[in-house]
């Protein structure tokens, strides 16, 4: 066997497992940390019930019968039959599997650029750490493999490495990605930047070494613009879905109530792992200019200036930095000399060469199958097996939940529940009778309706009249919050449980405690 293939094969294989079992040791609780976990899932569950996608809200009672569509649907469903095999357990699983082999693919690419194993696991564990916080079963972790995949494809056929003809993968691809995920407005707008560079600058004007029989002539580059853009209206929604999408990127209200919309804090850990990533990135980049630059190599520089608008974009602009940096590394003439970089000593000799074996993904998969049979058996076993992933209790409000179900026997008509925005998704999840008042799907209440939201925060005596109003009888609220405080002194509301998460309280009717 080749020595180049089988250290591509050793370290792609190494870096599944090793981060496949961190990541699932690590994602105990840590990664069942989104209400959006819960609330796609009961979504999914509900498109496969019911076999017709959903349009209307019938979630919360503020918003019952509006307009509404299930942006991810594809996502959901997949995550709702997932959780029919292996309940939660089954979505940590498979949000590892993937993260993993994304990880495992960009090893693969630095170990055949050259790069030995420590710098490659270096840059890696720099890559996971400015992404970290995203790691959440959740169909996004689609958009992070997808955007991955994209950017080394063009990689792949700028330098080319590969045919003109992998350029018609990407509408199909965008097809599915529209489905899954709102990122494929990502994908296609990155797409569009490098193929229209292209266009109007040749890559021979780039000083790129290049197959000419496989650099994708104007028709192609045309052709497959053209049809990308077509992939994204493929949809059950049409142009609604991309509107929608549209609407959270201008909402100037999301990044002060929704984290990961918030800008990039620079000084948190996140943000020095992005700040690391981009230094290696952009030293990279500024070593290769007198060498010539390909288009693709400037997709990164893109998404860092997202993401320090939203940090939610930080893992997309590690992921496609660590893709660049790969290909920058490929080249033979941008090779650090030993006299004038300290890194020098991370590059081997081997020979650049792209093997493609369905060889390396066969020692993962015997893990996967078996953590996945033993989840589906129901057998329990530490980090593989059933039970080991749990909801955190002094997160989510697990024991007020329970009060709520149990006292919902004694007044069913009462179904209405005000919440904390954190809390509704696990509503949703775990109460299937009980209408919210508010989640995180941020384009279902729109700007009016998350203003009232934060209104009712600053000002919780403005509950009286909501609850007066919409016949509110419910209040699941955080313990610690000025909300909590005010029903607790409220003679029109009956304190029922609290702890150290979560206060459930009941409206008293006609002066009566409840």
């Amino acid at each position: 066997m080749e020595p180049v293939r089988r250290s591509w094969w050793n370290c792609a294989t190494g870096v599944f497992v090793v981060f496949w079992l961190g990541l699932l040791w690590a994602g105990q609780s840590k990664m069942l940390r989104d209400p959006g976990t819960l609330w796609h899932t009961v979504v999914g569950e509900r498109i496969i019930q019911t076999g017709a996608f959903i349009r209307t809200d019938s979630f919360s009672f503020m918003q019952k019968g509006e307009a509404w569509i299930a942006q991810q649907w594809l996502g959901e469903c997949a995550m709702a039959v997932v959780h029919r095999i292996a309940g939660l357990d089954g979505l940590v699983l498979t949000s590892a599997v993937l993260l993993a082999g994304i990880f495992a693919f960009l090893a693969g690419r630095f170990s055949r650029s050259g790069l030995q194993w420590p710098a490659t696991m270096l840059l890696l564990l720099m890559v996971a750490g400015a992404s970290s916080y995203h790691f959440i079963p959740r169909p996004h972790l689609i958009t992070i493999l997808l955007l991955a995949w994209l950017v080394a494809t063009l990689c792949d056929v700028e330098a080319g490495r590969a045919s003109a003809r992998r350029l018609f993968l990407l509408p199909p691809i965008f097809v599915l990605w529209t489905n899954v995920h709102g990122g494929a407005l990502g994908g296609v707008a990155t797409a569009f930047i490098v193929l229209m560079i292209w266009l109007l600058r040749p890559v021979r004007m780039l000083r790129v070494e290049t197959d000419p029989k496989r650099s994708a002539s104007p028709l192609v580059t045309a052709a497959v613009l053209s049809l990308s853009f077509v992939a994204v209206l493929i949809n059950p929604y049409g142009p609604s879905l991309p509107r929608v999408w549209l609407s959270l990127m201008n909402s100037d209200l999301l990044p002060k109530l929704i984290i990961e919309h918030a800008p990039l804090d620079p000084l948190s850990i996140e943000g020095l792992m992005i700040l690391a990533v981009a230094a290696v990135y952009l030293g990279l980049l500024f070593a290769s200019r007198r060498d010539g630059l390909r288009a693709t190599w400037f997709v990164p520089l893109i998404w860092l200036f997202l993401a320090f608008s939203r940090v939610r974009h930080g893992p997309l602009f590690a992921i496609t930095a660590a893709v660049a940096v790969a290909d920058m590394l490929h080249m033979k003439n941008v090779r650090w000399r030993a006299n004038k970089s300290t890194f020098a000593s991370f590059l081997s000799p081997l020979p650049i060469r792209h093997p493609h074996s369905f060889r390396p993904a066969v020692i993962p998969a015997m893990f996967v199958l078996t953590a996945l049979a033993l989840q589906a058996a129901g057998i329990r076993c530490p980090l593989i097996g059933a039970g080991w992933c749990r909801l955190d209790s002094t997160y989510w409000p697990i024991e007020a939940t329970n009060a709520l179900r149990r006292h919902m026997t004694e007044y069913p008509e009462d179904r209405r529940v005000f919440n904390d925005m954190r809390f509704g998704g696990y509503l949703i999840y775990h109460v299937a009778d009980a209408e919210v008042y508010i989640d995180d799907r941020c384009e279902l209440y729109r700007e009016a309706g998350l203003r009232r939201y934060v209104e009712l925060r600053r000002t919780p005596h403005l509950m009286k009249g909501l609850a007066d109003y919409e016949d509110v009888h419910w209040a699941l609220v955080q313990t610690r919050s000025p909300m909590a405080e005010y029903l607790s002194h409220s003679p029109d509301w009956v304190e029922l449980h609290r702890d150290g998460t979560a206060s459930l309280f009941h409206r008293r009717r006609n002066g009566l405690k409840s």
